[in-house]
C-alpha cells in the first residue's frame, strides 16, 4: 500500500449517492424509505464505510508492522452487531465498563482481543475481567493493589498493561486530552518503576507491557512520532526492570476525522507509516525486540459511517434575527454540540440536488434553550416534512444519548446493498418506565 495514494477520510459514508428523485441514498436505500421503514429520528450506519475504515488501519500495519492488533475504542459506539463486523475485519475491542465488557462477550469477537480500560474499575468489574483472562490496562496504584488482592482471593492470574502518561500536549479540545501530566488517566513517569517492582515477582501478575494515549480528534502527525520515541524509552526501562523483553506496546488512538469541509485531518496511513518507522528505529537503536503493537482507534472507524436522519416538524422565522428549523431530535441523541461546541455538516436529504439558499438554526425539541444543533447553516429552502441529514454522527452520538425529557432513544440500522437491518431497536414508552417502581 502506498500511503501517498490513500483515500482521504470523507465526511459522507462511502456508499452515499443521489437518486433521480433528488434524495440521498445510503447503501442503495432512499433516506425517506429508511424513515418510512424504521421511524424518525434514525441513526444509520453504512457497513461499507465501517469495513473501509478498518482496512485503513490494518492494510498499512500489515505492510509496515505485521505484529499488531487493532482494537476498537468501544466508547465511540457499541452494539453487538457492530462488534461482529469488526471481528470479521480482524479487530478487537477496548472496553471501559462492565456493560461494554458484557456486550463484547456477547459478540463474535475473540475474547483474547478484548482489553479492559478505565481509571476507577470496581472490584466486580475487575473480577469479571479476570475470570475471562482479559488484558487489564492498569491506571493507578490502587487498582493494581485491587488486582493483586483479587488474584489471591480467586486463585486467578492477571494479564496487565500499565497505562503510562507520555506527558505530550496534543492540540485538541481540553476535554479530550489524556496524555498530559495533569490528566486523570495513567501513571506518571516517576511512579512507573516502583509499581512494577511491587508485582514483577508475583506469579499471579503477568506484565505484558505498556499503554499510552494522547487524546482524541488529533490532526497532527508529530505527536504520534514523539509518542513512539517516548514509549520506546519507557519500554527499555520496563524491559530492564523485568529482565525480559516487553511483549506488547499500546499507543492508543485519537486520529482526527473530518466533520466539516474546513477540517484537515492526516491520512491514517501517513500517521501509521511515520509512527511505525520511528518505533522500529527507536527499538533497533536500543537493540530491543519489537513488541506487538496495539492501536485503539474509535471515531475514525465509525464516525463517517454514521448519519442521523431527522424530520422537520416546524419552521419559526424571527424577522431580522434568524430562522429556526425544528427537528424531532436534538440534545438527547446528539449532546456534542452542547458539550463540546462540536460542528457537523448538514443537508436536506430529500433535496440533495438543490443548492443552499437560506440560513437556518437547526434546533431540537427539548426543553432547553441550548438545544441547538447548529446556530447557522445554509440549506435548501426547507419545508415541514423534509428530512434533515447530519453527517459524521457514527461516533459518540448513540453512545452519549439519553432519555432527557423522557424521550425514547432512536433506532440504529445498518445498510448495505439495498438492505437494512436493525442493530438497536427504537425504545418505546414502556421502555421508559420499565425500571420505575410505584
Amino acid at each position: 500500500m502506498n500511503p501517498s495514494v490513500s483515500a482521504p477520510y470523507t465526511i459522507q459514508p462511502v456508499s452515499l449517492t443521489t437518486a433521480q428523485n433528488g434524495h440521498y441514498e445510503i447503501g442503495s436505500i432512499d433516506v425517506s424509505q429508511l424513515i418510512q421503514n424504521h421511524g424518525s429520528p434514525l441513526y444509520v450506519m453504512d457497513e461499507q464505510t465501517i469495513r473501509a475504515n478498518c482496512r485503513a488501519y490494518t492494510d498499512p500495519l500489515k505492510q509496515f508492522y505485521p505484529n499488531h492488533l487493532v482494537v476498537f475504542a468501544a466508547k465511540a459506539c457499541m452494539t453487538v452487531g457492530l462488534l461482529n463486523i469488526l471481528g470479521e475485519e480482524g479487530l478487537g475491542v477496548d472496553v471501559v465498563s462492565a456493560g461494554e465488557l458484557y456486550t463484547a462477550l456477547k459478540s463474535n469477537l475473540p475474547v483474547p482481543n478484548i482489553l479492559f480500560h478505565g481509571n476507577n474499575k470496581s472490584l466486580e468489574e475487575l473480577e469479571m475481567a479476570l475470570r475471562q483472562s482479559i488484558r487489564i490496562v492498569v491506571d493507578n496504584e490502587q487498582e493494581l493493589d485491587n488486582i493483586v488482592m483479587l488474584t489471591e482471593k480467586l486463585g486467578l492470574r492477571a494479564r496487565i498493561m500499565l497505562r503510562t502518561k507520555p506527558e505530550i500536549e496534543a492540540h485538541t479540545h481540553d476535554y479530550i486530552k489524556t496524555g498530559q501530566i495533569d490528566s486523570k488517566f495513567g501513571i506518571e513517569r516517576a511512579a512507573l518503576m516502583p509499581l512494577v517492582r511491587k508485582v514483577k515477582d508475583n506469579p499471579k501478575i503477568h506484565i505484558l507491557g505498556l499503554h499510552s494515549h494522547i487524546g482524541s480528534q488529533i490532526f497532527d502527525i508529530e505527536p504520534y512520532v514523539d509518542l513512539a520515541a517516548i514509549m520506546a524509552e519507557h519500554t527499555l526501562r520496563l524491559s530492564a526492570e523485568l529482565g525480559r523483553p516487553v511483549e506488547e506496546l499500546n499507543l492508543g488512538g485519537g486520529i482526527g476525522i473530518k466533520y466539516t469541509h474546513s477540517d484537515d485531518p492526516p491520512l491514517i496511513s501517513d500517521v501509521i507509516t511515520a509512527m511505525t518507522q520511528r518505533l522500529v528505529q527507536e527499538f533497533e537503536s536500543r537493540q530491543l525486540r519489537l513488541p506487538k503493537l496495539i492501536m485503539e482507534p474509535g471515531r475514525s472507524i465509525v464516525g463517517n459511517a454514521g448519519v442521523t436522519l431527522y424530520t422537520v416538524g416546524a419552521i419559526k422565522d424571527i424577522p431580522g434575527v434568524k430562522t429556526y428549523l425544528f427537528v424531532d431530535g436534538g440534545m438527547s441523541d446528539n449532546i456534542r454540540p452542547m458539550l463540546y461546541q462540536a460542528e457537523y455538516t448538514y443537508d436536506i436529504a430529500t433535496k440533495a440536488t438543490q443548492p443552499g439558499t437560506k440560513s437556518y438554526a437547526v434546533a431540537g425539541k427539548f426543553c432547553e434553550s441550548g438545544d441547538v444543533l447548529t446556530h447557522s447553516v445554509t440549506l435548501p429552502e426547507a419545508e415541514v416534512g423534509d428530512v434533515v441529514i447530519v453527517f459524521d454522527t457514527g461516533a459518540y452520538n448513540y453512545a452519549m444519548s439519553s432519555n432527557y425529557n423522557r424521550a425514547p432513544r432512536p433506532a440504529m440500522v445498518v445498510v448495505k446493498n439495498g438492505q437494512s437491518r436493525v442493530w438497536v431497536e427504537r425504545e418505546t414508552l414502556d421502555d421508559l418506565i420499565r425500571n420505575d417502581r410505584y
